[in-house]
Formats: structure tokens, C-alpha cells, sequence
């Protein structure tokens, strides 16, 4: 499954087994990164701009405790969609939907919308 030269299958084991390296070459060096959640709503989404933001907030995913399943995708020519679960180690999950814009094989900008369980 591929969108411009977007290898999703790739990204999918890279995010779900969280391989740093893997995962971060997927996007671009002046890629975006918003999140809408609880703590961070639509007004006032986590933005990370750049790839230096976004190997952070990876390695950060990378180190913690959770385990992650993307599932749905739906892949075009330069956007993909996908959900992804986290479960936490104390059994409560954070799902999100998400669609990513794509070019020359490179995430540039994705956006998320997240719902975590109380």
C-alpha cells in the first residue's frame, strides 16, 4: 500500500513496534505535527513544527510503557488516515484518529484528534 511513494506497511511496524530510527525517518525535515486533546483543544492544539520537535515527542513515545495498534487505514495519493490505541499500563487507552499528508514518501503534515479514558 503506498501513497507518493509512502510506504505504509513500513510506517505501521515502525510505529507499532516503536523503532525509533524507523519511525522518525518517515518524516519530512519541516514536517507538522498538531494533537487536539483534552489538555491541548482545538484553539490551542500541541503543535510541533520541524523535525527536531517531532524526534522529541517520538523518543519520548518510543521510551514509554504502552502498547500500540494502528488499525483503519485508508490510503490515497498524498494523505493517509489511520487510527491508532495506546493502552497503558494501567489498563486505561488513548485512541485517535489521524490523517497524514504525504509527499515523496514523507509524512508533512499530520494531524490528530485524541479521546483518553478517564
Amino acid at each position: 500500500m503506498r501513497g507518493s511513494g509512502f510506504d505504509f506497511a513500513a510506517f505501521k511496524r515502525a510505529f507499532e513496534h516503536k523503532d525509533f530510527d524507523s519511525w522518525v525517518s518517515f518524516y519530512a525535515d519541516d514536517a507538522e505535527w498538531l494533537e487536539c486533546r483534552h489538555s491541548s483543544p482545538p484553539r490551542s492544539p500541541n503543535r510541533m513544527i520541524g523535525k527536531r520537535q517531532i524526534v522529541v515527542f517520538l523518543r519520548g513515545i518510543c521510551d514509554a510503557d504502552l502498547g500500540i495498534t494502528l488499525g483503519d487505514e485508508v490510503i490515497g495519493e498524498d494523505r493517509v488516515a489511520f487510527n491508532v490505541d495506546c493502552a497503558l499500563p494501567d489498563g486505561r487507552h488513548i485512541f485517535e484518529h489521524v490523517i497524514a499528508y504525504v509527499r515523496d514518501g514523507q509524512i508533512l503534515r499530520q494531524v490528530d484528534v485524541e479521546a483518553w479514558d478517564g
